[in-house]
């Protein structure tokens, strides 16, 4: 799918559901970039969370907007210096951090669920 066809079809989602597919996009990421076979999927996923958090922006709630721009600043360096075998587990560590974070804003899976100690 090109990449005008990709932003159409995300444009037309609410901004939670939005910030829900940037979430999914940054759990593949933390899947992804812990394998070498998977370094220009990871380069692409990278690419499109940048994208994504671009597309988004202008529809969040204002407070989401500066912490948006420090998770795309940051992806957008990884993207740079991509790929670093040392770095592979932090990567595939901060993308799942960053997957939490933004699926927490968008407010699809409240808190209490994801993080209940099971009592």
């Amino acid at each position: 799918m090109g990449r005008q066809s990709l932003r159409e079809r995300y444009l037309r989602d609410e901004w939670p559901r939005q910030l829900g597919n940037l979430a999914s996009t940054l759990a593949r990421l933390g899947v992804r970039a812990s394998d070498p076979r998977y370094d220009q999927i990871t380069s692409d996923l990278l690419r499109e969370g940048a994208l994504l958090i671009e597309w988004s922006a202008p529809y969040v709630p204002a407070h989401l907007v500066g912490e948006l721009a420090i998770l795309q600043r940051e992806l957008c360096l990884w993207r740079r210096i991509w790929p670093v075998g040392a770095a592979r587990p932090l990567l595939a560590f901060r993308a799942q951090i960053m997957s939490d974070q933004v699926l927490e804003w968008s407010g699809l899976v409240p808190q209490l669920e994801r993080y209940s100690s099971g009592n």
